[in-house]
C-alpha cells in the first residue's frame, strides 16, 4: 500500500488546490473548443500523436500556474518547461498533461481531460482532472477533500452485496499493454469486468469518484499520474507498483521521464486485485 503524504499546511493547500483547479479549466477549454476542428497532428519520437492544441493547452496551463507561482517547478508532458526553477523535493513541482487521451481527441472521441498535479517531497498532495466534454472538474488534496465541480464527492458503490450478489468489480486497463505487464492485464481481463476509456487520467479520477472499482495502468508518466493519485489518496484509495511497492515518494529531481505503472482500487475491491507476482 502507498507510503503516507506529508501534511502541508492548510493555507498552502487552499492555494495549490485552487490554482490547479484554475490551471486544468485554462488548459481543458483550450482543447474543447478545438474538438472536432481542424488542427495539426504530428508523430513523437515514441510514435504518439501530439497536435497544436496540446502545445496550446499546455502553455496555457503553465501561464496560469507560472504567474501565481513563479517559483515552482513543471514537469510537462510536451517539455520540461523552459526556463523554470529545477524539480526538488522541498519545491513544489507541478506535474501537467495538458490533453490525456490525444488519440481520442483526434478521432472525435469526447474522452480526454487536461491533468495538473502537485507534488512536494515526492508526494503528489494536489490534484485537478478536468474533463471538459461533460464540464466535471475532479480535485483532491492531501487533506482528504476530493470534490467534484465543487461539491463533495459521494462516491458510488459500484461492485459488490450492496449492489446485487455476484456483481463483479469494474476496472480499466491499458489499450496496448507492455510485454511486462500482458500476463497480468490478463489476470484483470479474467477478474474484472474491463473497460479502456483511452485516457489515464480519466481512469484515475474514475476510480477516485467511485464509478469504476480499479485501474491498471501501463505506459504511464509522471505527468499522467500526479493529478490522478493525489484524487486517490483523498479517496482513501490505495495506489502502489503493480508488484505492490510504494511508488511515492518520487524523486523529482532524478525523474526524466521513465514509465510509472500503477494498480489502484477501492478500499473494498484493493485485497482481490491481481498483482504481479
Amino acid at each position: 500500500m502507498s507510503a503516507p503524504s506529508p501534511a502541508p499546511d492548510a493555507a498552502l493547500l487552499a492555494e495549490l488546490r485552487e490554482l490547479a483547479g484554475r490551471a486544468a479549466r485554462a488548459g481543458g477549454w483550450i482543447a474543447h473548443r478545438a474538438f472536432d476542428q481542424h488542427f495539426t497532428v504530428r508523430l513523437k519520437a515514441d510514435r504518439s500523436e501530439v497536435t497544436d492544441v496540446d502545445l496550446a493547452a499546455q502553455q496555457a496551463v503553465i501561464d496560469t500556474l507560472w504567474a501565481a507561482r513563479p517559483h515552482d517547478a513543471i514537469i510537462a508532458e510536451e517539455e520540461r518547461a523552459a526556463g523554470g526553477p529545477p524539480p526538488t523535493a522541498d519545491r513544489v513541482t507541478w506535474a501537467v498533461d495538458p490533453l490525456d487521451g490525444t488519440r481520442n481527441f483526434v478521432r472525435g472521441i469526447p474522452a480526454y481531460a487536461c491533468s495538473v498535479g502537485a507534488l512536494l517531497e515526492g508526494y503528489p498532495i494536489v490534484g485537478a482532472i478536468f474533463e471538459p466534454q461533460r464540464d466535471r472538474l475532479f480535485l483532491g488534496d492531501a487533506a482528504g477533500d476530493l470534490t467534484l465541480n465543487g461539491q463533495p464527492i459521494a462516491r458510488r458503490v459500484t461492485s459488490g452485496p450492496a449492489r446485487g450478489p455476484g456483481l463483479k468489480a469494474v476496472a480499466a486497463i491499458p489499450s496496448s499493454p507492455s510485454r511486462d505487464l500482458a500476463p497480468l492485464t490478463a489476470a484483470w481481463l479474467d477478474h474484472f469486468v474491463c473497460r479502456c476509456f483511452g485516457a489515464t487520467a480519466l481512469h484515475l479520477a474514475m476510480v477516485a469518484a467511485g464509478e469504476i472499482d480499479a485501474a491498471l495502468c501501463d505506459n504511464a508518466r509522471l505527468w499522467d499520474i500526479a493529478a490522478g493519485a493525489a484524487l486517490l489518496a483523498a479517496a482513501g484509495c490505495p495506489i502502489t507498483r503493480p508488484d505492490g511497492s510504494n511508488l511515492f515518494p518520487l524523486d523529482v529531481a532524478a525523474y526524466h521521464n521513465e514509465e510509472l505503472p500503477l494498480i489502484t482500487a477501492s478500499a473494498a475491491t484493493w485485497a482481490s486485485v491481481p498483482r504481479v507476482r
